[in-house]
This record gives C-alpha cells, structure tokens and sequence, in this order.
C-alpha cells in the first residue's frame, strides 16, 4: 500500500494536527506501508518528505486579490498541480492531514478525487464553516454562514464572504466523493450536522505513542528538571497570554484564586515559548524550560508533575491531554470540544464548566490536596490510552479505512470502465 499524506508542513513537531500526521506517518512506514508527506513547508530531511507543487509568483498576486474579496485559500492554484504529481501518482490513497493557511485550494478536490480514492482528516472545524476553524459561540455554519461576528477569527478574511466561501465549499464537497475522518465524537457530531452530513464520515481517535510517554519516576525527573520534590507541581503547556483560544488568562485567574496554603506550596512547570511572561502573570514561583519539542523530554516534564492543566476555550481532541494521560498525570480542563470524552474515558482527570475559573480553581486545589485521587486518576488515564489513543491502534484503524477505500474505489472505477467497453 502506498500512501500520501498532504500538508502544510512536514515535520515531526509543532501544532498538534503536524505531530498526528508525523506520528502516523512514521507509525505506517513501521508497519510496511509506502507512506509519503507532501507539503509546502519541508521541515526535516527525510526521502518522505517531498515538496509539493508551487506557484508562489502568481499566487502571491492572486492572494493579494482574494483576500481583498474577503476568500482564503482559493489563490493556491497550484493545488490543481497535484493530479499530476508523481507522488500522487504513485499513491494508492491520498489522506488530505491539512486544509488551511495558504497551502491548498479546496476546490481542486473533485479533480483530484477523480483520480485516486481521497480521505480528509479534519483537526478543526474549518471544514464545516465559511472560515474559521474555532466556531466559538456562532452557530451559522450549520445554515449557510455570512455576517460573521469573529471575521478576526483564525484564519482571518479580510473581508466577510463567509456565505460565499460556504457556498463555495459546499458546492466543491457535492461534487468530490471523500471520506471524512474526525479525531473526537464532538467534532463527529458537528459533521453530521453540516455541509457534509451526507459524506461517509468516521472517527479515529488522535495517536500518543505510549512506550515513549510513560510514567517515569517522579522524583528522579523533578532532579533532572531542578523541580522541588517537596512542592506541588502544576504543568501548563504556556502561549502568549493573548491567544485567546488557549485561555492563559482563565488559567492565571484560576491560580490567583487558589488558597494561599496551596500557593505556597505549588510551583508551575511551564512547557512552551513566552513561559517567563506567563509566570510573572501568575505570582507563582516557576520553571520555564521553553519550547520542547523532543518526545522524551516532554515525557520528563509530564512525569514530574502532578496535575496537567488545560484551560482551553476551544479544542478537538488535545495530544497534550492524551501525553499527559499516557504518562499518568491526571488532568484538569474545560469541558470543551472532545476534553470530555479523553477525560471521562479513564477517568483521567477532571471537568469543569466551560470558563468557570471557581470550578477550575477547586478542582485544581482537590486534585492537589488529594494523593490518593490523583494517583487513582493518573492510573485509569494509562489504562484509557493503552486501550483506547494508542499508536499502534491509530495506525492499524488507518490502514483498515485506506484499504477500505482503495477496494471501494477500484471497483467503482472498475465498473465504470466496464459500462464505457473499456478493458
């Protein structure tokens, strides 16, 4: 089986939809299957990774002129460049990993679908909207879009023609037979009721690989990260105070209402750039590594601490959930997006209302105060990886889908060549 997987970037670490796709791929080429990244951005040296086709002089002029008209993506003419492409020529399935942000045309899909049986994974809801890929409280996605109260949402227009861009959208989708696959039930759920509700549509479920984030000894990674071993430890993967999305500032309010005996006594792990900045927010003391990109350092810092927290205002289904999960650190986040399903499973943590800084306060204080639900938790959430977000069960649920559809695309082909008196 040969497959390709196209995106943005091709590299092993970044944004959690990259690291899926990377995990995937080095998952399949494990287990015999030919698979090949195509991207814009080649981010490592690999044979497998491979640049896909470009135009960038006449796309910067037509992206001058549609964001002018308020459209996204629709400039990147080369996409209809890939029909052509050797790696997609060689493919036996396309899995399309990425959608937005200036590297792919959507409505090059139907030529593209002609040609080779075609799966979309959706790491955001961009796919159902006129768009953005957080919906945050707008629910017109399910209608048609236009008067978009968050044009400033990512990715942003510069113009609302969100109605015309779902119209668009809609249009390219009845004439492209692809499946669809989303990682969470949540986003599952959201497909069925859009544009795409008479797609074949599936779940799997984001990968962690569980041999590599594992529970290590406590004491020995707080040594190695010079963390207190006489402290709680509170990790939060650290953004900008400003990303919206991510809810920092829900996180800093959270901590300032902690009793002050527990403050005393905490210190933050804080895994990611613009860690310093955060910290001063918090008035807690803390330990700002930066950005860690390396699999089993994160493993370290996961394992020293006692309690991950993920204040998110918006998610599909968090790899930093499932990391932690997987190295038996209980969680605490909203329950947003797919954070419930992750959580519940286990239990692996626990919930709070979506931006209720009390209940997210008090559950981090009960967690930290309670040693024997936190290790409680933090067991049952190794458990619900093993048997639920492996690698090896994300690669084997893949290979079964492309299969699938390779057998289901060359028999319809094969009859429709038959009806033509083609051999």
């Amino acid at each position: 089986m040969k497959v390709l997987l196209i995106h943005e970037h091709g590299r092993a670490h970044g944004a959690g939809a990259v690291v899926a796709m990377y995990r995937l791929h080095s998952a399949l080429r494990k287990a015999g299957v030919e698979s090949v990244i195509a991207c814009r951005k080649v981010g490592m040296e690999s044979p497998q990774i491979v640049q896909l086709p470009r135009s960038d002089w006449l796309e910067n002029l037509l992206g001058t002129l549609s964001w002018r008209v308020g459209l996204n993506d629709v400039h990147c003419v080369s996409s209809f460049k890939i029909k052509k492409f050797q790696p997609f020529l060689d493919a036996d399935v396309v899995n399309i990993q990425g959608w937005h942000t200036n590297f792919f045309n959507y409505l090059a899909l139907p030529g593209l679908a002609e040609r080779k049986p075609l799966i979309g994974t959706m790491h955001d809801m961009w796919n159902i909207t006129g768009h953005c890929a957080v919906n945050l409280d707008c629910e017109r996605w399910k209608t048609g879009c236009g008067h978009c109260p968050y044009p400033e949402a990512f990715p942003p227009i510069g113009r609302d023609a969100t109605r015309l861009e779902w119209k668009l959208k809609n249009w390219t989708y009845r004439r492209t037979d692809m499946t669809f696959v989303a990682p969470s039930a949540w986003l599952l759920n959201r497909a069925r009721q859009s544009m795409l509700k008479n797609h074949d549509l599936r779940q799997i479920s984001n990968p962690v690989d569980h041999e590599i984030y594992r529970p290590l000894d406590k004491n020995e990674c707080r040594t190695k990260l010079g963390v207190p071993k006489d402290k709680f430890v509170i990790m939060f993967v650290s953004v900008a105070l400003e990303a919206w999305a991510k809810g920092g500032d829900l996180l800093v309010a959270a901590l300032d209402a902690l009793p002050a005996a527990i403050k005393a006594r905490s210190v933050l792990l804080l895994m990611g750039e613009r860690g310093e900045e955060f910290a001063k927010a918090c008035g807690i003391a803390a330990i700002a590594p930066g950005y860690v990109q390396e699999d089993q350092q994160k493993a370290i810092m996961y394992s020293a601490a006692d309690v991950l927290i993920q204040p998110s205002r918006a998610e599909n289904q968090s790899l930093v959930i499932l990391e932690a999960m997987s190295c038996g650190t209980p969680v605490v986040a909203f329950d947003i997006g797919g954070n419930a399903e992750l959580l519940a499973a286990g239990p692996g943590g626990l919930i709070a209302e979506p931006e209720n800084i009390s209940q997210l306060s008090q559950a981090i204080a009960r967690l930290l105060e309670d040693r024997p639900l936190r290790d409680s938790l933090g067991q049952s959430a190794r458990r619900s990886v093993i048997e639920n977000y492996s690698l090896d069960l994300h690669c084997q649920r893949y290979i079964a889908l492309y299969q699938e559809k390779i057998e289901h695309w060359r028999a319809a082909h094969s009859s429709s060549r038959a009806a033509d008196g083609k051999p």
